[in-house]
């Protein structure tokens, strides 16, 4: 189990809403090479699809972990990705909340949903 604290810094809830399809997404997480080597201060990242895009919900080590991966990873490759297909968002880029997370308890398994077609 992890507590809310860790060292010196507080675990986070993040979540944020997207306005892309599945397939952009998943394709943003594929550049990034997520899968395969999640960003460091990541604990847990999940995404659903939305009427409007995804929505996403990540447990970071600390919101500067988060801030640091958006600043120099997640936005600029989003932002690639989606020129290269065309597509550009309206307005500012996605406002994440935050949410100090505890209790939190892993599982036993890791559970790769990158590929799944619910």
């Amino acid at each position: 189990m992890l507590g809310a604290i860790k060292g010196d810094k507080m675990v986070v809830l993040m979540t944020m809403d997207v306005p892309v399809s599945r397939e952009d997404a998943e394709a943003v997480s594929a550049v990034m090479g997520a899968p395969d080597g999640p960003p460091k201060g990541l604990i847990a990242h999940v995404m659903t699809k939305t009427p409007d895009g995804v929505h996403v919900v990540d447990i970071w080590e600390s919101q500067e972990d988060f801030q640091k991966f958006s600043d120099e990873q997640f936005l600029p490759t989003m932002q690639r990705v989606l020129n290269e297909r065309g597509i550009s968002l309206d307005g500012p880029p996605p406002e994440p909340t935050f949410e100090e997370a505890f209790d939190l308890v892993r599982g036993r398994r890791h559970l790769s949903l990158v590929h799944s077609s619910y």
